[in-house]
């Protein structure tokens, strides 16, 4: 008879001598092999089960797999609510389901008891039942006591930021004097300059340095917490900074943070109408940021009416115009060679021998009329006679005129060479309207599809001829939109 040993010790067990993970280790398998049972371990430690952290029950899940495969008879473990994973009956009701089905016993030291009997599932179920009650009653002590310590001000755990270091000894946060003489030179540089300029200075990477003066930070700076009522608590550790400098930070971070808005939200290649949907060929339109987004997106302009277009998603406008400004500057260095693909693609049919052809066409057809206006005026051909010849006529003059004018629409006009041959450098180096323009002449339409993006160039970009260009679009960020929709 298998018997699987299941170890794990929870939180609410405490310093409990019977729960300790030795004696359970011990104790466990002695009692296993003196029933003579075969023994496999599954072992999960402290891995905690009462916030639902399921990846951490590794062992158990195994123990699971194993029951499924009928390898297990009986479980052997030091208290029966040790196979739950959360507070609640649910995850517990289904494991008695499961071993109710493959005909496996539940054990602890004292006593064996089969799911599979009425009056085993009626005594398991009190035991989870109880067991469940115990926890909530515990999970709302902790919860109380939390409550009391966070507005009496006490420091509640966690990792504790740059100038403060945890001490062991007086149980709070202490000044690091040397982190803080650091500190105190960005806090100084903050409240005449950007973030991004204060990173640049001490070379620090710029989120960092908007963490350390975000308005949580702050205010533990200043040895304070805001409490859910909006009324300020003041803590227990010391305090490294004053009221007037945090409020110096603040008015400088707020000058410095541009509001989006309609017009304002319009980048380097929205506005241009150059852009469509890969799905459903509508319009791509910016979408301003709301409260909710800090940046702006591209989206099917079908997400303004109930006809959204399911496929297409929220594209996040800086990620697109960056890879696309890339693509375009990289394929910009190659002009000389593109110049060359543009000449060679010129063939016959668009250039001057096709309309050298039909000039000369439009020329015979237009004597063949006058000649046939003539002969009628003159009496050699009867006006009846002649009108079918004479709408024969005309119907060729009115297809060259098309011909012509198709012709002259297909025609591909030869792009600025000079003004196209940019390094990446001279590019950075344009304004906004320069770089509008450039883009103007050298894409003709941008498909935006879910994970890529075609650019549609107006001039061959290989031997072969091709205009287009794939490139691959950054993934949807976490804090992006997570559909279509973007009020």
């Amino acid at each position: 008879m298998t018997t699987a040993i299941y170890i794990r010790k929870s939180r609410k067990d405490g310093d409990k001598p019977s729960h300790r993970l030795a004696v359970q280790r011990e104790q466990l398998p002695a009692h296993a092999t003196a029933q003579g049972w075969t023994i496999e371990i599954y072992d999960d430690g402290h891995a905690s089960a009462a916030r639902g952290k399921t990846e951490d029950l590794s062992e158990r899940s195994r123990m699971e797999a194993d029951i499924r495969a009928g390898k297990i008879d009986i479980i052997l473990t030091i208290e029966l609510s040790r196979l739950s994973r959360d507070d609640s009956l649910q995850d517990y009701v289904a494991w008695l389901h499961l071993c109710g089905e493959h005909g496996v016993k539940l054990a602890t030291m004292s006593r064996i008891l089969d799911p599979a009997q009425h009056s085993d599932w009626m005594l398991l179920l009190m035991e989870g039942g109880f067991s469940s009650v115990e926890m909530k009653i515990l999970q709302a002590r902790m919860k109380e006591g939390r409550d009391q310590a966070y507005q009496a001000g006490k420091y509640l755990g966690g990792p504790v930021p740059a100038p403060y270091i945890y001490d062991r000894t007086q149980g709070k946060p202490v000044i690091d004097p040397a982190a803080l003489e650091t500190m105190k030179t960005l806090w100084a540089l903050t409240e005449t300059m950007s973030a991004r300029q204060a990173a640049n200075r001490l070379s620090l990477p710029p989120i960092t340095v908007r963490r350390a003066i975000s308005d949580d930070r702050l205010l533990f700076y200043q040895a304070l917490r805001r409490s859910p009522d909006g009324e300020t608590i003041v803590c227990e550790w010391e305090p490294c900074m004053d009221a007037a400098q945090a409020d110096r930070i603040k008015a400088q971070r707020r000058s410095g943070r541009k509001g989006y808005s309609r017009n304002t939200a319009a980048s380097l290649l929205s506005n241009l109408g150059i852009f469509v949907c890969g799905y459903c060929g509508r319009a791509i339109r910016s979408w301003s940021p709301t409260q909710r987004q800090r940046y702006a997106y591209y989206g099917c302009k079908a997400n303004e009416t109930a006809r959204l277009c399911e496929k297409s998603r929220m594209h996040q406008q800086a990620g697109v115009d960056d890879r696309i400004i890339t693509h375009l500057t990289g394929t910009l260095s190659d002009i000389d060679e593109i110049r060359g693909y543009w000449i060679a693609s010129q063939s016959p049919a668009n250039g001057a021998e096709a309309v050298e052809a039909l000039d000369a066409r439009e020329t015979i057809l237009a004597e063949q009329k006058r000649r046939l206006v003539a002969a009628v005026a003159d009496g050699v051909i009867d006006f009846a006679d002649a009108k079918e010849k004479r709408y024969e006529i005309e119907n060729g003059l009115k297809e060259i005129r098309e011909t012509r004018a198709r012709a002259e629409a297909m025609r591909p006009q030869e792009p600025d060479w000079d003004a196209l041959s940019l390094t990446s450098a001279e590019w950075w180096s344009l304004d906004l309207i320069e770089q509008r323009a450039i883009v103007m002449l050298c894409i003709r339409r941008i498909r935006l599809f879910a994970s890529y993006a075609l650019i549609e160039y107006t001039f061959p970009r290989t031997e072969t001829g091709d205009h287009l260009a794939r490139i691959h679009l950054p993934p949807p960020g976490k804090s992006g939109p997570r559909n279509t929709k973007c009020n």
